[in-house]
């Protein structure tokens, strides 16, 4: 069955960790990314075959396409903050940019028409830094909710976040800056230097396809 999964570097566990959103406590690891969707894949079984047995009903697959409203980065930085509150800039700015990797990866299509740029502290979306860039904190305040999202997009948006919730803004730039997207990009940059370059659609939508 076509279930999405979202993966991502855990330091603690030293291990790749894959969650599947749409089957509560569906996740696994693995030393590299296909072993830890590999692994992913027998849970799914595994975990369908479990509620079967309780006779508990089984989640509908994932839809294979997404449903776009056309939003900016300030727009999914509006729902973010409506979900979570306040948090820290740099949690924003990564769970931003996992929004539209993810939908590159998944859906073969940008959640955003907006690019990415290899800043030292991470993939950073330019408008949005403008935004903040004074701030260490904000809320949804700050960012009052007016765009209208399709259903498809927030349950997008909905795995994401519930993917990296209970992290914080550290602990995302530790992850993105050992993925290949942002690492490729930079190059040979040594820590904290910069040279503003885009990622790539094409390297987020390797990368993070399942």
């Amino acid at each position: 069955m076509a279930y999405n999964k979202l993966f991502y570097w855990s330091k603690d566990d030293h291990a790749y960790i894959t969650n599947v959103p749409s089957l509560p406590g569906c996740m696994a690891d693995g030393k590299t990314i296909e072993e830890s969707l590999h692994n992913a894949d027998l849970i799914i079984d595994e975990w369908i075959d479990f509620a079967k047995e309780l006779g508990r009903e089984i989640p509908p697959e994932d839809f294979s396409t997404i449903e776009s409203t056309n939003p900016t980065s300030i727009d999914v930085a509006s729902y973010i903050l409506e979900q979570l509150g306040i948090i820290d800039t740099w949690m924003l700015q990564k769970l931003v940019y996992y929004c539209q990797a993810w939908c590159l990866g998944i859906y073969k299509t940008p959640l955003m028409n907006e690019v990415f740029k290899d800043y030292a502290n991470g993939p950073v979306n330019k408008p949005l830094f403008d935004t903040h860039k004074s701030r260490r904190t904000v809320g949804k305040n700050n960012y009052p909710l007016h765009h209208v999202f399709s259903e498809s997009e927030k349950r997008h948006m909905d795995n994401v976040i519930n993917t990296y919730r209970n992290e914080d803004g550290d602990t995302l730039r530790e992850y993105t800056h050992a993925e290949k997207p942002w690492k490729e990009t930079r190059g040979n940059l040594k820590d904290g230097e910069s040279d503003n370059k885009t990622i790539p659609d094409s390297l987020m939508m390797e990368y993070y396809h399942n």
